[in-house]
């Protein structure tokens, strides 16, 4: 959450198992920012769902909104001002209908049912959006990438889907000292302060079999995993389950020191690392810069964004020619058939003169 602070209130026989599911992805704040608090109110009953997902219904001025790919939300606003939504239709976890929220200024209520499959996740969620919205607003920008500390030294991993990130994000965790920010997210705010994001890591069945760490965590669930390379079925770690596999911990802020460009591919090439010029390094940086457009988190809805596109073009720009022109910028490209120490070398190479 950074430091976006929530207050969680909840039926105390809930409470418990939601605290266990929110310590595996976050940690102390990072203290850097005076940003705003919200309040999350989670509502378990079935009677109190079915009272809100009726008005939802119900409405004659909702509107339906697709916040990500195949999520489809009725969107219900109130005379009061508060916005109210229902899960229409869900093509990403077949789950339509599994939860109801009313947000109201800085305050949500989270509303689910007997019948919510794994309901505990939901809060999260709600906590990344508005998190993310958050830090946007006060000068933020999120990149596609996953981030490790090393010691102080920031090391944002970035590249498309199937590119390695996290392949080299178990690497660098090899490293004595070495924490987690997060693995698919970063954002970054005063030109090079990075913040994790509460994700999971979702893991191929490739990356599992070369660390023996993740591989024990697995066990018989690996067989059910496709074994081709660029296979987007995964498992999905919780984020300090999977850097206490290699001694770990979970932190929640850094300062960035090297870009690392991971080129991973399904031959026998030997591994290479080469200092990116700078016009190649702007591209990169740019090509996986989601502010003000994230591939997947497509529409802000929780927490509508006070500042325009534009503005937020603007200062997304500022922070990537920044850091593209201060902070080294490394592509290391491998063939997976090699030792995955190979890759280990390579990024020692690369992060041994990091301070």
């Amino acid at each position: 959450m950074g430091d976006v602070a929530f207050a969680i209130t909840a039926p105390s026989s809930w409470l418990p198992v939601q605290r266990a599911h929110l310590s595996e992805f976050l940690t102390t704040p990072p203290g850097e920012l005076d940003l705003d608090a919200f309040t999350i109110d989670v509502h378990t009953d079935d009677t109190a769902f079915h009272q809100i997902a009726e008005t939802v219904t119900r409405s004659t001025t909702a509107s339906v909104i697709e916040p990500v790919p195949g999520l489809f939300l009725r969107e219900a606003p109130q005379p009061n001002g508060e916005r109210r939504y229902l899960v229409a239709a869900d093509n990403v976890e077949s789950q339509p209908g599994a939860y109801a929220v009313a947000v109201q200024g800085r305050d949500i209520e989270l509303f689910t049912h007997s019948g919510t499959a794994r309901p505990h996740r939901y809060p999260i969620r709600l906590v990344r959006e508005a998190m993310l919205r958050t830090y946007e607003d006060a000068g933020g920008v999120i990149f596609h990438a996953a981030g490790v500390d090393l010691d102080g030294a920031g090391v944002m991993i970035c590249g498309p889907r199937g590119a390695g990130k996290t392949t080299t994000t178990a690497t660098l965790l090899r490293t004595p000292g070495a924490a987690l920010l997060s693995n698919d997210r970063l954002v970054l705010h005063s030109g090079d302060h990075m913040v994790a994001v509460p994700l999971p890591v979702p893991t191929a069945r490739g990356t599992i079999q070369a660390f023996p760490e993740l591989e024990h965590l697995v066990h018989d669930g690996l067989d059910m995993l496709p074994a081709d390379f660029g296979a987007t079925v995964k498992h999905a770690f919780t984020a300090r389950e999977f850097a206490e596999a290699f001694g770990a911990r979970l932190t929640s802020r850094s300062v960035l020191r090297l870009i690392v460009v991971p080129r991973l591919t399904d031959t026998a090439e030997p591994a290479r690392t080469r200092r990116l010029p700078l016009r190649e390094a702007l591209e990169v940086v740019a090509a996986n810069c989601f502010t003000p457009r994230d591939e997947f988190w497509v529409r802000p809805w929780v927490v509508p964004r006070h500042s325009t596109d534009d503005q937020l073009r603007e200062q997304a720009g500022t922070t990537i020619r920044h850091i593209a022109t201060t902070v080294p910028c490394v592509e290391v490209s491998l063939g997976v058939h090699n030792p995955i120490g190979d890759l280990a070398r390579a990024v020692l190479d690369m992060t041994g003169g990091l301070e």
